[in-house]
């Protein structure tokens, strides 16, 4: 069938006006609560008769036989992820509140989220469907270990000192072997390499399992749609219909011939990956879509207009309920190869387009920018992210990741593969298993704890050890190396403490077993499960993520204690005045914090502040480089804090800063908020000090262009505004090379603007989206603490705007 024939532009755009007032409607997701009621049944049934890698495997097959499945109103691709999710993810949600959160270590939380009564064809979710998994799955042995970290880590993850989670997602699968040769000759292969490796016969069983489970719901879909055909008495709508039988009967058994069969092809393996994980795969991601999908578009006769409208249909498979509830899920386009040529082709302008012409909160968009990007790729999305509430990509820097992955030990071959997992986390597609969430530090927290003690300023508990159990003296604090090396030595304490706990969550996570995302992340070479702890490595790369909390913060802190120690200083406050200040939550100490707040600070282009946190990057990236997870693999420090900067700061006292207590800390690599005074050119010059290279798993620098300043300009104008800023932040040399920033995102509004949205969201009829952090929101449904507490006041004109 000729799909340029069957498929109309105009009805397609149609189309996809019904399905977002349809997504609209569902405010409570349950499709999860059912196909976790089948996996309970299932396992029932079976018991512990099979091994965890293919007990996993029955139960995935058993959800792609038994869910419910539609092909609803406007669709024009069978498939949907909206089974896989709850509604939970704190920040887009409208209810959350930074005093009440108390992170996500229930591991059963979500059926919280869940609302009896709800229907999925004839099947009820009920309250009694939903108490039964509960109390089942809280029985698993994988929630039982993870319930025993938190216990052992107690009041440190409560007061957010540090976090950990077992990670499930944030990963980018290869799932181009698939597309071209389809799951039947992958099969046939299997078999034939299992004869070789007969000791992990039970796993590639497994994996041939989970394939087949994609075979039987592809299968599903097409005899759907032709009990559809048949009842269908539009004639337009039947070939429709008609397209997506013989296209679900094709694929992914077999190879895609076509653009419409690729993406249908991936949208089918993406709802498979995402059943095997559910609930909440957050941050699975898709890579640079646009050279995926460019040998498709090569092969297909139908013109770019209608391409875009298949890629637009394409994103908005990855749209979940009323609020975008499947968050993170990143897509690509753009970059260089490590010569440095351009590798952007038809489909990245396509995709562009379609970006342009659709304005949704997911999935997430991120482009790949080197000094030689063409004039047109920043014209093309010029077009799109001046205008108000309309997304904007996240940009990364290839020369800076390069450099990153190069010292992370990426083989030279693969650095152009790197794509962004979840947010920001720079990972090997098909190759690398980053667990890039699985623990996060508060540096500021730390500081807190070393300055009073061992002791916490906001409870009075005692969170680390004392001064006296660390061989030091009462009062240790001679001079400021004296103060940081006292400071260094709780950092280690409490990474140690961190390390251990974040490698028991993965422990945890490597008993649910993944045998299908795991054959797309090399698992069908080696036979083993990337999760697996004990067998060696799955993937051909592995570590675990540390996001860092609070460098402008800590850094400001540093700069303050080094100022009163200094002698030149003339300063009449000791350090015993500033801590029994900060224990005030500087109370009745005014005239000590105004002394503070004149003393310079971290993005003001000021050698005296910049030094300190140039030095706590270094050292803390390296301390957290060091670490070993459970594969004897590196840790990866990741300097970014998706708004968990007003959680963690919630739980922070009173800082040297003069931040006071519960304030919200830093964002990622920014100076704290209105510290930067001096332009954000200025601010630039200082983060370009930072070490980029050591920066393993990522970093993040936000940053706002004022509306104002584009207004007037025509299209060729934005975009040469956009390429000097990139230029500017990236240090592009007019011979093209340089290495700035490593990733850089902007929200395109004045925070009078973004206010009068946050008190009127009536007046807006259309999405306003704004970057939370490398993920997206609208907002018009944003909580009030995320978006009046940490984004609008991050649009200080005096630091972070162009």
């Amino acid at each position: 069938m000729v799909v340029g024939e069957i498929l109309d532009v105009e009805r397609l755009e149609g189309y996809l006006n019904l399905i977002i007032k349809r997504d609209a409607k569902k405010q409570n997701l349950i499709g999860w609560v059912l196909a976790k009621d089948i996996q309970r049944k299932k396992l029932l049934e079976i018991g512990d008769r099979y091994s965890p890698a293919m007990t996993q495997a029955i139960l995935l097959e058993s959800v792609c036989e038994q869910m419910p499945i539609f092909i609803e109103a406007g669709q024009i691709f069978a498939g949907t992820e909206e089974d896989a999710f709850s509604a939970s993810y704190a920040l887009i949600n409208p209810a959350f509140r930074i005093e009440s959160f108390q992170g996500y270590n229930d591991e059963i939380a979500f059926y919280d989220d869940v609302k009896p009564g709800g229907k999925i064809a004839d099947i009820e979710v009920t309250k009694q469907m939903i108490e039964d998994n509960r109390k089942f799955w809280s029985r698993h042995s994988s929630v039982a270990k993870i319930r025993n970290v938190y216990k052992k880590t107690g009041n440190q993850t409560k007061e957010a000192v540090y976090f950990v989670e077992r990670v499930t997602g944030h990963t980018i699968p290869g799932f181009e072997e698939a597309l071209e040769k389809g799951l039947k000759n992958i099969i046939t292969e299997l078999k034939e390499k299992k004869k070789k490796f007969p000791t992990k016969n039970d796993y590639f069983n497994s994996m041939i399992k989970t394939l087949q489970a994609a075979i039987i719901l592809a299968d599903r879909y097409s005899k759907l749609a032709g009990q559809r055909y048949e009842q269908e008495k539009n004639p337009t709508k039947k070939k429709e219909l008609r397209l997506i039988e013989k296209t679900c009967r094709k694929i992914p058994r077999q190879g895609a011939e076509n653009l419409y069969e690729a993406l249908q092809s991936y949208i089918l393996l993406w709802q498979v990956m995402n059943l095997e994980q559910l609930p909440n795969p957050y941050a699975f991601s898709v890579g640079n879509l646009d050279r995926i999908m460019q040998p498709y578009f090569k092969r297909t006769k139908v013109s770019k207009k209608l391409a875009v409208q298949l890629i637009r249909h394409f994103l908005a498979f990855f749209e979940v309920g009323d609020r975008d509830w499947a968050i993170s899920q990143n897509i690509m386009v753009g970059g260089s190869d490590v010569k440095g040529d351009d590798l952007s082709n038809d489909m990245t302008y396509i995709i562009l387009e379609a970006y342009h012409q659709s304005n949704r909160p997911q999935p997430n968009f991120s482009v790949k920018i080197h000094p030689h990007t063409p004039f047109e790729f920043y014209g093309a999305i010029s077009k799109f992210m001046f205008n108000f509430g309309h997304s904007s990509p996240s940009f990364l820097n290839d020369i800076a990741v390069f450099s990153a992955l190069k010292k992370k030990g990426i083989a030279e071959e693969d650095l152009k593969k790197y794509a962004i997992a979840g947010c920001q986390e720079p990972l090997i597609k098909g190759k690398e298993n980053g667990n890039t969430t699985n623990s996060w530090l508060n540096l500021a927290k730390v500081l807190e704890i070393s300055l009073n003690n061992g002791y916490s300023l906001i409870t009075g508990e005692k969170l680390g050890p004392s001064y006296k159990e660390l061989g030091l003296e009462e009062n240790p604090f001679s001079s400021i190396a004296e103060t940081k090396k006292i400071y260094y030595q709780y950092l280690d304490y409490f990474i140690q403490k961190m390390v251990s706990a974040a490698n028991d969550c993965t422990k945890a996570l490597s008993l649910l077993p993944i045998p299908f995302a795991s054959f797309f992340m090399g698992g069908g070479e080696t036979g083993i499960d990337m999760r697996d702890c004990n067998n060696g490595l799955g993937t051909k790369y592995n570590a675990s993520g540390c996001l860092i909390h609070g460098l402008g913060t800590t850094a400001d802190s540093l700069t303050v204690l080094k100022y009163l120690f200094d002698p030149d200083s003339e300063v009449k406050f000791s350090l015993n005045d500033l801590t029994t200040a900060l224990k005030r939550n500087f109370e009745e100490f005014e005239e000590l914090r105004n002394v503070i707040q004149k003393i310079p600070k971290f993005g003001n282009n000021i050698l005296y502040a910049d030094k300190e946190a140039v030095e706590l990057a270094k050292v803390v990236s390296e301390k957290i480089n060091r670490q070993k997870n459970p594969f004897g693999k590196n840790f990866a420090a990741d300097w970014s804090s998706p708004s968990t900067n007003l959680l963690y700061g919630y739980w922070t006292g009173a800082t040297p800063d003069g931040r006071g207590a519960r304030e919200d800390l830093s964002f990622g690599l920014d100076p704290s908020t209105r510290m930067a005074t001096s332009g954000l050119l200025t601010r630039i010059l200082s983060q370009s000090k930072l070490d980029y290279e050591i920066m393993t798993g990522g970093s993040a620098v936000a940053m706002s262009i004022n509306p104002d300043n584009v207004k007037e300009m025509n299209l060729k104008q934005k975009a040469q505004y956009l390429k000097d800023i990139i230029n500017s932040i990236f240090n592009y040399s007019a011979e093209g090379k340089g290495q700035g920033l490593g990733y850089v995102y902007f929200n395109v509004f004045s925070s009078e603007q973004l206010l009068d949205v946050a008190e009127h969201p009536e007046k807006y009829p259309c999405p306003v989206i704004v970057r939370i952090h490398g993920q997206y929101g609208d907002a018009r449904k944003l909580s009030p603490d995320i978006l009046k507490k940490d984004i609008i006041p991050r649009l200080d004109s005096g630091s972070v705007s162009f």
